[in-house]
């Protein structure tokens, strides 16, 4: 039943729908809920479609084995031209796909088995997702984030597209046997479907990667090459054939090994299910600040700024001197506008551990009396960040945008050209991430 309420909720709050199918979502669950989507989808809307945009052959209108007669008389020769004639009419007539044509036909087809939707996603769409995003938004090695959030996103990722298609799958179902349906209905659901589940595909993305939402967005939709992919193969196989590989990674999402070495996929999504239960049931202590802020940095990283804020805000009033809590609530009071609420929280981490967060502590300070417009200060908070770490392309940028501030020219060219040299020879795993102050630095320039 929670699982039922996860995939409802998808429709009118996505992003926290997303958050909760991490934390209860079953992939088992997804698996099925596609399937039944698909059968009933695949089954009403794709063979209208197909049938209505089918491209005619040519032995539609001619038995091609004639061809193979010793005589060919006048009398066949005519029925063979005649046949030529209606195939090339037909081809002519035919409707064709809205602006795209017949190009629609060289990435998708409607004619597919209804397992091709779950085979597709499951062995093409999500490892290819996890690529884009390991490309295009620098969340880690391929291997590692594969192995560690590939049950994460196959779970949010089937039951985003069950979603989707669902309320077209029914309509479908209802206008199956009426009369005088306009195909372009068919189309429209057809397409309204794909765009809702990358919309959904969008906020998964945001929710298990952290994504912002340009690199996501870009990530679904060059990700749709994989499905493409997926209808070329299964021009030559059917997805029956693969049915073993769902069989084979139920049998290690469960927990199963080969070979006795490669561990289940769906052991790390587990895992995290059972460390988020874990701190809610800590959080029944009244007094366990710690647990609160864990949450709190969950929340973040799955970008639910106000949930969040709720449990760094609880811990706070826990212990006001727990030092993560301080310093997350003044990255949050800074990221709102709120300064000088923001320079408090850091004035309290600071005064506990001057080198907190690898002494990133006094980045936030510099930054926020730069956005304050007190030059001073944010120049020697920044200067002591810059002198601790002095190949941050962050702090680099926000000095030389201080000494800019200032009127001071050549010493902000100096740190804004020192914040792109530092990103470029930044580390393979962080070189994406520091790119942004990159391209920040040389628009000043």
């Amino acid at each position: 039943m929670e699982n039922f309420k996860l995939l409802f909720q998808i429709y009118y709050r996505p992003a926290s729908a997303m958050s909760e199918i991490l934390d209860k979502g079953s992939w088992l669950f997804a698996a099925g809920a596609v399937l039944v989507v698909a059968f009933a989808f695949y089954k009403t809307v794709n063979p209208k479609l197909e049938t209505f945009y089918a491209v005619p052959q040519f032995y539609q209108f001619y038995d091609i084995e004639r061809l193979d007669s010793d005589e060919f008389t006048p009398k066949m020769e005519a029925e063979y031209e005649k046949a030529q004639a209606d195939y090339r009419r037909a081809l002519s007539e035919r409707p064709k796909i809205p602006i795209v044509g017949d190009l629609f036909f060289t990435f998708f087809s409607f004619g597919s088995s209804f397992l091709t939707p779950l085979v597709s996603l499951s062995v093409f769409y999500v490892p290819a997702v996890i690529l884009l995003m390991c490309f295009l938004g620098g969340v880690g090695n391929f291997g590692v984030v594969l192995r560690r959030d590939y049950g994460a996103l196959a779970t949010c990722t089937l039951l985003g597209w069950a979603a989707a298609h669902l309320p077209f799958a029914v309509l479908g179902v209802l206008l199956f046997t009426a009369a005088g349906v306009l195909p372009g209905i068919y189309l429209s659901f057809w397409f309204l479907s794909a765009l809702l589940f990358g919309v959904f595909m969008i906020f998964a993305l945001r929710t298990v990667f952290g994504a912002n939402y340009g690199p996501a967005a870009l990530t679904v939709a060059v990700g749709w090459l994989a499905i493409s992919l997926g209808t070329f193969v299964f021009q030559f196989i059917s997805p029956w054939m693969l049915s073993p590989f769902l069989l084979f990674y139920a049998v290690i999402y469960l927990g199963g090994y080969v070979g006795g070495e490669v561990r289940g996929f769906g052991n790390a999504f587990r895992q995290r299910q059972n460390f988020k239960r874990f701190l809610h049931n800590a959080t029944v202590n009244p007094k366990d600040a710690d647990a609160r802020v864990q949450l709190g940095l969950i929340y973040l990283q799955r970008r639910q700024e106000e949930k969040a804020l709720r449990y760094f805000t609880e811990a706070f009033e826990i212990d006001n001197e727990e030092i993560d809590a301080n310093y997350e609530l003044g990255k949050l009071a800074r990221r709102s506008g709120e300064l000088q609420e923001a320079l408090d929280y850091f004035a309290t981490v600071a005064g506990l551990n001057d080198k907190h967060s690898l002494s990133e502590v006094w980045r936030e300070i510099g930054a926020t009396y730069l956005e304050a417009g007190m030059l001073n200060e944010a120049r020697d908070a920044l200067k002591k960040f810059i002198e601790r770490r002095p190949v941050d392309p962050e702090g680099l940028y926000y000095l030389g945008k201080v000494y800019k501030a200032r009127n001071e020219p050549e010493k902000a060219r100096e740190m804004f050209e020192e914040a792109i040299e530092s990103a470029r020879t930044s580390p393979d795993f962080r070189r994406r991430e520091q790119r942004h102050w990159s391209r920040l630095a040389q628009k000043e320039i």
